[in-house]
């Protein structure tokens, strides 16, 4: 990757549009990166970052801080940056999330983050993702790196590398975890820690089955079985020989069992036949007391014979008897309905001779209605006419009143309109001067918005003054504090290895003790033994050394912390004092000198500028709003005028007309005037004479066609009911012949069926379910009274030469032998019970033993791998360190070719081989052989300068092995932040030749630093400016 362009709006400390054109540097492949502190050196490499992950540079960096504080509401902040790879040019725009003032109403809203991404190709540029992940995606799998491998090979930020050297084996294990993203390995020593695990559990819950199993054996009352300390195999043994006896036992069971069965049997067969037996002697007994109950019933059923005959006759006579009833029934109704009709044929007669005698009457009456008719008629005609007159007299009333309001209305807007002609020529001469004043006015409000932020930033200045002020105070207690704390810690921790040396050459004096000429030593294993331990003058306890070695620990922790907090004291103390500085440039020219009396006296001026600016606004707001408030008016009015004279032409107009409709009215009242008159003019009492004649007119019609009606309908009545009257005489006489022959035939019927009255044919009749039972009665008697005879005569046959058995003896026999057969069963049912359950618990036991046998075997392969990758080792090397080793091998080579050159062959990097203390782990330890001493020695003992060469040469070297393990990624642009101050001017000149040489393969690399000897060695220069509207930056070359 190659950058081009780097374009930043309202990012850092950057708030106009900077544009960094890196084609410019031409043939000059190394530049420096210049300015003051703050100005927003690093801030380029967090736009370059930011524009292709999202993320800032450095790790104290994040996307919330990036919008400047210069930018004004309005401004978007955004990073462009335009870049090649592989031959294709891309170009990605990103915009942190920012808040921005709403559009429409108060307030603000939070625009989130965006991201667009392009590739350019023969002048075309193509979209590719819009979506901040679908760009992060994009560039990831493009760039072959992710954000942290990127960061680590491109940008070497402010002491990110120094980690490499200075921080201990834990935390250099992260690091390098993060940018080979060795996870896997881990993830796989936990894989098999848990699998490891898991195995043992379910070896140990198959042992548990084991034990439930043994458990659920029977091995009977007569085994003598002693389980304890017996392993599963030989209990499985015992099993299958008790189950050989136990087969045996059921045999001998099952015979017995047999010869039961079959007693049993014979008894309960000899029992049910002497049941049955004297079953039938008991039904015999019964059966010769009910033949003599049957015989005394005799003499009365035949009676209910006799009865039963007479009752069926009397029900084939009824049916004649019914037919009779129903004739005569038949003929009194027939009666009835023609008396009804004879006395309506009466009545009828009566109604319509007095309807005749009205009809009569009125028929002559017909002229009259007609005259009525006529009255009604003219009546209505002459009030039609009337209303229409009356009318017109409206309308004309009407008009003229409209009139005489229509030229009044001409006469008003007239008089409006003059005055108005006259205020409108005052106000056009005040309006004159508004332009004037209107300009005034917002000149004194710029000033005035211009002295308000002044005020508000002098302000600022005066509180961060009185902040850092008291930030340094704090600063120089906390640090006296530090320095306590720091004697303390040394201190304590002398005091501890003081002790623990005591209590080592206590252990050496004690196993010298132990030592013969000839025997070899414990420890070193040498036969000879020429100078043993001495007795120490005294020797602390165990005790003692455990609290010696926890005060220790707890100095070093709160010393650690201290340190900590001192950075961050120290940090936030330089941020203040660069947030003081910024105000205090930005208005230098004010304030003067950086005092406290200068501030507070600018702060004053300001006051006092922006107290007289405010009146003076005001003064001039308020004349602008009159004349606002004028010219308005003055459009009012000439609105209004134009408003004016469209009203008084149309009123004109409307007089006009209003006119004409007077005239044509006027004459249509002469006229009718002239050609009619009337009874009267009232309207109401012409209506109330039109509605009598009316009335009158209805009534007389309505009565004559109620007559004609009713005497219609009475005349038809009549004629019906003398028809129905004469039909009825006919119907009456049928009836009465009908009935007379039906009786005839009831007569002829008793005498057929032998009744010698009706009174004997009642006194026969019985209701048809009570023959029904007197028949089922005498059939159930004759019916039990053949089957006891049968029956009887069967048993008598049959118990001729039998004798009555006792049951209650046969029964006993036979209960006590099915008790002796019930607890055989139970002998049988036990053991094949037992049995069953231990050839079950034998399959299991095999089975379980088996699948045991199998985890176990994979468990102790699992196990001493997960003991082997967790570092549970001879070398305590883990599986992950150990493949970081080899990744930190591979850097240390890189390095070390960098290393050679930066110290002129004296320093050379290696990999510490030696075991961690107190069970930590090894692997990844750093030491470094200065080659004119010939010696190892911690990284940590590095000078400045020699600590930032090899931070450096780290920093490459990991960047190169990056590099080879990323695809074979090319990254044709490296950044270096700081450091250069620490080296002298050989050392310098010595890592500029080493810089010099990454320029093969065309490689770019920008370096920030404040070294002048940087300066003059490198012509082309990325030059920052600050100023009160926030920093600048260009190319400069020598």
């Amino acid at each position: 990757m190659r950058a081009i362009t780097l374009t930043m709006q309202a990012f850092g400390p950057y708030r106009d549009k900077q544009k960094i054109d890196f084609s410019s540097l031409g043939e000059e492949a190394i530049f420096l990166i210049t300015g003051p502190t703050g100005a927003g050196k690093t801030t380029i490499f967090d736009a370059m970052c930011f524009a292709l992950y999202g993320r800032a540079s450095g790790s104290d960096r994040d996307q919330d801080s990036m919008r400047s504080h210069f930018a004004e509401e309005g401004e978007s902040t955004y990073v462009e940056f335009l870049f090649e790879l592989r031959g294709k040019l891309y170009r990605i725009v990103r915009m942190p999330k920012q808040m921005r003032r709403k559009e429409r109403g108060e307030g603000w809203k939070e625009e989130p983050a965006r991201a667009e991404l392009y590739i350019t190709h023969l002048d075309n540029e193509k979209l590719m993702a819009t979506k901040v992940k679908e760009v992060n995606d994009y560039i990831e799998e493009v760039m072959g790196l992710d954000y942290d491998q990127f960061r680590k090979m491109i940008m070497i930020p402010q002491g990110e590398f120094r980690k490499l050297i200075s921080e201990n084996s834990k935390e250099r294990e992260d690091i390098l975890q993060k940018i080979f993203k060795t996870q896997f390995y881990s993830e796989l020593t936990d894989y098999l820690k848990d699998q490891s695990k898991k195995l043992e559990k379910e070896i140990e819950q198959f042992q548990w089955k084991i034990e439930q199993e043994i458990g659920k054996i029977h091995w009977g009352t007569d085994a003598e079985v002693t389980l304890e300390q017996e392993e599963p195999q030989k209990i499985i043994d015992l099993l299958r020989e008790r189950m050989e006896h136990q087969s045996s036992l059921i045999k001998q069971e099952q015979n017995q069992l047999e010869l039961l069965s079959s007693s049993a049997d014979k008894l309960q067969t000899n029992f049910h036949e002497a049941r049955h037996l004297h079953e039938q002697f008991t039904e015999q007994q019964k059966l010769l007391e009910d033949k003599k109950a049957l015989q005394s019933q005799e003499s009365f059923m035949s009676a209910v014979q006799e009865e039963l005959k007479w009752a069926r006759q009397a029900d084939e006579v009824k049916g004649f008897e019914q037919q009779w009833k129903d004739r005569e029934q038949e003929r009194k109704k027939a009666e009835v309905d023609q008396e009804a009709k004879a006395q309506h044929r009466i009545r009828t007669e009566s109604e319509f001779s007095n309807i005749e005698k009205e009809y009569k009457e009125l028929e002559g009456k017909e002229e009259k209605r007609q005259e009525l008719k006529k009255e009604w008629e003219q009546k209505e005609e002459e009030r039609k006419k009337l209303t229409h007159f009356l009318k017109i007299e409206s309308q004309l009333t009407q008009i003229t009143q409209k009139l005489t309001k229509s030229k009044e209305q001409v006469t008003a807007l007239e008089e409006e309109l003059k005055h108005l002609k006259a205020e409108r020529h005052q106000l056009k001469e005040i309006s004159k001067d508004e332009r004037k004043v209107t300009s005034q006015m917002y000149e004194v409000k710029n000033e005035v918005v211009h002295l308000t932020k002044q005020l508000k930033d002098l302000k600022r200045l005066a509180k961060e003054w009185d902040v850092l002020k008291e930030m340094r105070a704090s600063y120089q207690q906390f640090m006296k504090d530090f320095r306590q704390m720091e004697k303390e810690q040394k201190d304590a921790k002398s005091y501890y290895e003081a002790a623990l040396e005591e209590i080592r050459e206590h252990h050496a004096y004690t196993l010298s003790l132990q030592l013969e000429n000839g025997s070899p030593c414990p420890v070193c294993g040498n036969s000879h033994h020429p100078a043993p331990a001495v007795q120490p003058a005294q020797v602390v306890s165990q005790t003692k050394l455990e609290q010696l070695k926890q005060e220790a620990d707890e100095k070093q922790k709160s010393f650690q912390q201290m340190q900590d907090e001192a950075v961050q004291v120290k940090s936030k103390g330089e941020t203040q004092r660069q947030l003081t500085d910024t105000l205090f440039e930005e208005y230098k020219k004010v304030v003067g000198t950086m005092d406290e009396p200068s501030i507070q006296s600018a702060v004053k001026q300001s006051e006092q500028s922006l107290n007289i600016k405010s009146k003076l606004s005001e003064e001039l707001t308020r004349q602008a709003e009159e004349m606002e408030q004028s010219v308005k008016k003055l459009e009012n009015i000439e609105k209004r005028e134009e408003e004016l004279n469209s009203k008084i032409e149309k009123a004109q107009q409307d007089w006009h007309t209003s006119y004409q409709e007077q005239t044509r009215l006027q004459t249509q009242k002469e006229s009718f005037q002239e050609n009619y008159s009337f009874e009267t003019t009232n309207p109401q009492k012409l209506k109330e004479l039109t509605e009598q004649a009316e009335a009158s007119y209805k009534e007389e019609t309505k009565k004559w066609e109620n007559v004609q009606e009713r005497y219609s309908k009475l005349r038809d009545q009549l004629q019906q009911a003398k028809v129905a009257e004469e039909e009825g005489n006919k119907y009456v006489k049928q009836a009465q012949e009908a009935e007379e022959i039906r009786k005839e035939k009831f007569n002829q019927t008793l005498v057929q069926f032998q009744f010698s009255s009706v009174e004997s044919y009642w006194n026969s009749l019985l209701t048809k379910k009570a023959i029904e039972e007197k028949q089922e009665k005498i059939d159930q008697y004759k019916q039990q009274k053949a089957i006891i005879e049968e029956r009887l005569y069967s048993l008598n046959e049959k118990l001729a030469d039998q004798q009555k058995p006792d049951l209650e003896a046969l029964h006993t026999e036979w209960e006590e032998e099915k008790q002796k057969l019930t607890k055989q069963q139970q002998i049988v049912n036990e053991l094949e019970m037992a049995l069953s359950q231990n050839k079950q618990v034998y399959i299991t036991m095999e089975t379980l033993l088996s699948e045991q046998g199998d985890l176990a075997q994979a468990y102790y392969d699992i196990a001493e791998l997960a003991q082997l990758s967790r570092g549970d080792n001879h070398l305590r090397l883990s599986l992950e360190r150990y493949v970081l080793a080899a990744f930190l091998d591979e850097i240390i080579v890189q390095a070390n070719i960098r290393l050679d050159q930066m110290t002129d062959h004296r320093y050379q990097l290696v990999r510490s081989d030696a075991l961690a203390k107190r069970g930590a782990q090894s692997g990844l330890d750093l030491e470094v052989i200065d080659h004119h001493t010939g010696q190892k020695r911690s990284v940590r003992t590095l000078s400045g300068g020699e600590g930032f060469k090899a931070s450096l040469s780290l920093a490459l070297g990991m960047a190169d092995v990056v590099q080879s393990h990323a695809g074979g990624v090319q990254l044709d642009t490296l950044f270096i932040d700081e450091g250069f101050g620490t080296l002298d001017e050989v050392s310098l000149e010595q890592a500029i030749d080493c810089l010099r040489s990454l320029q093969d393969g065309n490689r770019m690399l920008g370096i920030i630093s404040h070294v002048a000897q940087l300066k003059e060695e490198i012509p082309a220069k990325l030059q920052i400016q600050t100023g009160p509207a926030g920093s600048s930056v260009e190319f400069v070359f020598q």
